[in-house]
């Protein structure tokens, strides 16, 4: 009950800075319309597509790291499920969890490994966001340095970026994954067998290094081709003045904020963020930011769309056992 009554008031607080937003009009919808243009609409499939073609095979490449049974096609289809999930979940990390109950599923005997792929696709996701908006701004420094505001939100991500980079040398670290005050520490912690699992499984990826640079540089192009969706959206809707360099790093910062879990998809919190962060940049007050984050998560929805027809069509063949998934994985 206390879940439902939650998800229901993130809801509601979603919906109210939706029509805050609209009512200010900070969101213009009736620019929205020339979505319906096909060859606007045609590119913005394209580079949604492959965008997420590049997500997914990040994911699929943990997965192959760790021995864990999933061929490409399973991957995609659990990406769009996972899509669909992100709009129904407050968050836009909730697929995720959708992901990771069917890939455990799948492999049972795995379970841990399996699920840590899923937050390690999400973490390599997040550090390059921090890192593409931290060069970013390091290369358009003067124009960073003239607000204040900037110049506060920069070295809060470069913190965040440092303690990110901290993460990812103890997890590499064979000695240090192997010292013994680390096992003691998290066994003495809540969960400690819990956490030493996971960390172990973590750790695990110091011996795949390939495959994590290969995953990074597939995110940084993941990254370029939702950054170029927004551009394609702001000019085709008529936003002329925001430059280039500004959508590189105000995209990654907006797509951090959304993925707070306020609402679902980020829906209303993007809005908001993705609004301040276009004017506070620009140095123009306008609904670019708004309207490029609300087309975006439209087109996205088309393909939760066909992440639903796959949870309802095929769902259950991720609750089939280990064996007939592990022939398939042979076949891939």
């Amino acid at each position: 009950m206390k879940s439902y009554l939650t998800t229901t008031l993130k809801i509601l607080f979603a919906a109210a800075i939706i029509y805050w937003l609209v009512t200010t009009g900070k969101v213009d919808f009736q620019v929205l319309y020339k979505l319906l243009d096909p060859k606007i609409a045609i590119v913005a499939f394209i580079l949604m597509g492959v965008n997420f073609w590049f997500t997914v095979e990040r994911w699929f490449l943990l997965l192959r790291s760790q021995a864990v049974t999933c061929t490409r096609m399973q991957a995609w289809k659990l990406g769009t499920i996972g899509v669909f999930f992100n709009f129904v979940v407050p968050g836009g990390v909730g697929g995720d969890v959708i992901k990771g109950y069917y890939i455990a599923k799948g492999n049972p005997q795995q379970r841990m490994k399996a699920v840590v792929t899923v937050a390690m696709d999400r973490l390599v996701g997040l550090y390059t966001m921090l890192l593409m908006a931290v060069s970013v701004m390091l290369w358009d420094w003067q124009a960073v340095a003239a607000h204040r505001e900037l110049k506060a939100i920069f070295f809060f991500l470069l913190a965040v970026t440092a303690a990110f980079s901290v993460f990812w040398m103890m997890i590499f670290s064979r000695r240090l994954s192997s010292a013994e005050w680390i096992h003691s520490l998290l066994h003495f912690l809540p969960k400690g067998e819990h956490l030493w699992k996971m960390f172990s499984s973590f750790s695990s990826y110091a011996l795949s290094k390939k495959i994590i640079f290969q995953t990074v540089a597939l995110s940084f192009a993941a990254q370029i081709f939702v950054i170029l969706l927004f551009i394609h959206l702001g000019h085709a809707l008529g936003f002329d003045h925001v430059s280039a360099g500004t959508y590189f790093f105000v995209v990654p910062i907006g797509f951090m904020v959304t993925a707070i879990p306020i609402a679902p998809a980020g829906i209303g919190i993007g809005q908001a963020a993705f609004y301040y962060l276009f004017n506070l940049a620009s140095g123009v007050e306008s609904s670019i930011g708004a309207t490029t984050i609300t087309a975006m998560q439209l087109i996205q929805f088309a393909f939760g769309l066909l992440g639903a027809w796959y949870y309802v069509a095929e769902a259950h063949a991720w609750k089939v056992q280990s064996g007939e998934l592990q022939h398939s994985r042979n076949h891939e």
